[in-house]
């Protein structure tokens, strides 16, 4: 026989137990007003209605389940001297027996915005939904809490076709096959553009590497004729500069033999610079020999001021030449300027004496020398005309 005092320890602990079970229903637990109560006349007293429980049920059901029938079987709720009335606290095992509304689909794969989708469940498809019902009245009104004891029941059931997102093709059907061709279709066809251009690119790449590579080798090869050349002006620079003058006249000789216009120009550079009387000769007779018509550069003296007057009024003189030898530097040709008669243009002898040349005509000789600034500079003297400065620039 339990003793009173071990009998309220009881009820206490008992109090405690629902109190915790209803906190651990928190989730499945929705207020009922009595109003719902009322609504079901014909329900047992004692029981929780029908109605409470099966708007509680339908609320947590997916779509597009829905309740076919609903059992309910009254439990004993704990109870205990400190428990609330019997009245206010209503446990049940409620059996739902669910059907599926329409038919549900798993994604079978995406292709862009198509998602084709693969049956799942035909409508019609029933389950035993059974959960643990605690209903309880408080301040605020009743409240039930339900309990699966099933909770992942209806997983993996899938969907309906309107909840899935993209555009849904059923897997089977005529649409999947067609679409299934035609993304076929599409990926091929840009699984074509892009070998394309990849190809494209490759080949561009090819072509840019191929004329990266042609132009190091044209700069390489251009690096190459540069030093080259370098090194062959240097070489000749240093003969025409060098003591030995049998040397350097052999360089000379073959740069003013040859077709190289440059090498020949840095030999008569070189030539005309030079203090050897025989090189430089044989520099001034190259000139000569390539040219017919040479200007005379002609200026007054400050020995006699009608110089000045007589330059302006002559004119241009120019030095033809018609003949020269290489042998004797024995030259022909005619001299002149339109001013005066006594200078006008003549026929004339000349000789190119080593550095000098003396150019004679009727009334009037010329007499130049070779000076350092590859010109040759002299004097113009003509009968009744006072001296004047020459010039030829050996361009």
């Amino acid at each position: 026989m339990t003793r009173p005092e071990n009998g309220r320890f009881a009820a206490r602990i008992a109090a405690g137990f629902a109190m915790g079970l209803l906190a651990s229903w928190a989730p499945w637990i929705a207020p009922a007003t009595p109003a719902a109560w009322a609504a079901d006349a014909t329900q047992p007293a004692g029981s929780i209605p029908d109605s409470l429980l099966r708007s509680r049920i339908e609320a947590l059901l997916p779509a597009p389940w829905r309740i076919e029938s609903l059992t309910v079987e009254p439990l004993a709720a704990p109870s205990s001297p400190e428990s609330p009335p019997p009245e206010t606290r209503l446990s049940a095992r409620v059996t739902a027996t669910v059907v599926l509304g329409g038919p549900t689909y798993l994604v079978d794969s995406r292709e862009g915005p198509v998602t084709f989708l693969r049956p799942a469940a035909e409508a019609g498809l029933t389950k035993s939904w059974v959960a643990t019902a605690l209903a309880s009245r408080g301040p605020g009104g009743w409240t039930v809490a339900l309990t699966p004891q099933s909770p992942g029941l209806l997983d993996g059931i899938g969907k309906p076709a309107a909840e899935l997102p993209g555009r849904t093709v059923v897997l089977g059907t005529p649409e999947a096959k067609s679409l299934r061709e035609q993304l076929d279709r599409d990926a091929a066809q840009r699984l074509a553009e892009d070998t394309e251009r990849r190809r494209r690119e490759e080949e561009r790449l090819a072509q840019q590497t191929a004329a990266a590579k042609a132009e190091a080798a044209r700069a390489e090869t251009e690096r190459r004729a540069v030093e080259a050349r370098i090194a062959q002006v240097a070489d000749l620079r240093g003969k025409l500069a060098g003591p030995d003058r049998a040397a350097r006249l052999a360089a000379f000789e073959a740069a003013l033999g040859g077709n190289d216009p440059a090498l020949r120009q840095t030999a008569m550079d070189a030539a005309l610079q030079s203090r050897d009387p025989v090189v430089a000769n044989l520099a001034l007779k190259d000139w000569i020999a390539r040219h017919r018509a040479v200007p005379v550069q002609l200026y007054a003296t400050k020995e006699d001021p009608s110089s000045e007057v007589v330059v302006q009024n002559l004119g241009p003189m120019t030095l033809e030449i018609d003949g020269f030898s290489p042998v004797n530097g024995a030259l022909a040709g005619k001299l002149g300027a339109p001013g005066y008669s006594i200078a006008r243009p003549s026929s004339i002898v000349g000789t190119l004496a080593q550095t000098e040349l003396a150019v004679n005509s009727f009334g009037c000789a010329l007499t130049l020398r070779l000076a350092e600034h590859r010109t040759l500079d002299g004097l113009l003297r003509c009968q009744t005309l006072p001296t004047l400065i020459a010039r030829i620039t050996l361009d």
